[in-house]
């Protein structure tokens, strides 16, 4: 299960305003980025809504989506269609598989499932070795059933399940059928571990934090999450948003 190297760093790549055949689709608008889609490395801290808006302020369309949310602490892969003939196409990415860079501390929970939440448990812990670990990584590979984390999206009785969490009540979530197609052992260290996930969409990384801390009888929560890959759009492709937002001003 070992022996994945962790990418480096960010990427200093550029995406052109006329990109390759594939990236621009047609369209009969007379806007310059009608029809562009482009895979951003979306920094920690905005919500993916704040970089759509942001693309949208900047490039004078109103018309603008991505395709797959990120939690605002998470950083990498956020693919951006601009204009009608863009954003049409969103739907697919969505149904893709994604990869993703994520740190996991043991011993302590959270009510999130991640390090934004509050602490709800914390335990003694006997740090696993690389091959009790990926003894327990095993266990969570292939199709395997899931329960979204109380703080998410998800609706349960038509309300979201988030909205139900803030108010001190616990969503009856249900589990669903879910594809991990690859889970790597990246780093041990003192305080948790660092793996590599090729999921299928309907993934929660926060989810599958939790579920291996259970597996190991401590407890863990989600550290950090990087996303690397949306199907064929990966982290090398992406530009920052800074950059981006600064050529699309250039441009208009």
């Amino acid at each position: 299960m070992r022996g994945r190297k962790s990418p480096r760093g960010l990427w200093s790549g550029r995406i052109p305003l006329n990109p390759e055949p594939g990236q621009r689709l047609k369209s009969v608008s007379s806007s310059p980025f009608e029809g562009l889609i482009v895979p951003i490395d979306k920094p920690a801290g905005l919500t993916s809504f704040d970089v759509v808006a942001r693309i949208r302020h900047a490039s004078g369309v109103k018309r603008v989506g991505h395709g797959g949310t990120l939690d605002p602490f998470a950083t990498g892969v956020l693919v951006i269609g601009i204009g009608r003939s863009a954003t049409r196409q969103l739907g697919e990415l969505l149904k893709g598989d994604k990869e993703y860079l994520a740190q996991v501390v043991l011993g302590i929970e959270t009510d999130t499932y991640d390090f934004t939440g509050r602490v709800v448990a914390q335990h003694k812990v006997e740090m696993p070795d690389a091959g009790s670990l990926d003894k327990v990584l095993v266990k969570f590979t292939g199709t395997i059933k899931q329960t979204p984390p109380p703080y998410s999206a998800v609706k349960v009785g038509g309300m979201r399940a988030y909205r139900s969490a803030r108010r001190g009540e616990k969503p009856d979530l249900q589990p669903r059928a879910i594809t991990i197609h690859q889970l790597n052992l990246i780093e041990l260290n003192e305080t948790g571990f660092t793996i590599d996930i090729v999921c299928s969409h309907g993934t929660y990384i926060r989810s599958l934090a939790h579920d291996i801390g259970q597996a190991l009888g401590c407890g863990a929560h989600l550290a950090a999450l990087r996303r690397l890959r949306v199907g064929s759009y990966i982290l090398e492709q992406s530009e920052t948003l800074e950059n981006f937002i600064s050529r699309l001003r250039g441009v208009r």
